[in-house]
């Protein structure tokens, strides 16, 4: 705050936990996913809302995982974690939608970053093939059949963040280009 002034815009996005199963995962591994996907958030949340409040305006948005509604095997740290972030996003807009505070989360899909390139690279070594075989391999379970690309997600969150959204509020936006196959 004592650098950029007032905060009208929180986009709050963590990296993963360690991947693994439950037995596999141990108590500090819990505490540490807790603090890096719900407590962060909470903290920044905290230190940003009562400005928000002040000026009547302000926009809240979580950047989390298709992992609120298709769980990913190996993945139970995030599967479980994550989900806590939608039960603060609905939280927060009953309670500060009457200031003009907006508060939305995104569940991105599978997105092409540089982790997922290194991923690819890292298979492609193992079993002998192109990194783009990996890749159109990994992509065939997804009906527009390919990895979104990070600006498609800043441009939702561009769009959360302005004025045009201002009735969007407690949502759970699914960005994954059709992966997730549940209809509710």
């Amino acid at each position: 705050m004592s650098t950029f002034g007032n905060i009208d815009i929180l986009v709050f996005n963590a990296g993963p936990p360690k991947p693994g199963t439950f037995s596999q995962l141990n108590e500090d591994d819990w505490e540490y996913a807790t603090r890096l996907l719900l407590l962060s958030a909470v903290w920044l949340t905290k230190r940003v809302v009562n400005n928000m409040v002040s000026r009547s305006w302000g926009r809240l948005i979580y950047v989390t995982s298709l992992t609120l509604r298709q769980p990913i095997p190996n993945l139970v740290l995030s599967n479980t974690v994550r989900l806590s972030l939608a039960g603060l996003v609905k939280s927060l807009a009953v309670e500060y939608g009457p200031y003009g505070i907006t508060a939305n989360g995104i569940m991105q899909g599978y997105i092409m970053t540089e982790r997922i390139n290194q991923l690819a690279q890292e298979e492609a070594r193992a079993r002998g093939i192109s990194v783009d075989e990996v890749i159109k391999a990994w992509s065939k379970e997804i009906p527009v059949g390919r990895y979104g690309k990070p600006e498609e997600i800043g441009y939702l969150v561009a769009f959360l963040a302005s004025d045009k959204a201002a009735y969007i509020n407690g949502s759970m936006i699914l960005i994954d280009g059709g992966y997730v196959r549940c209809v509710f």
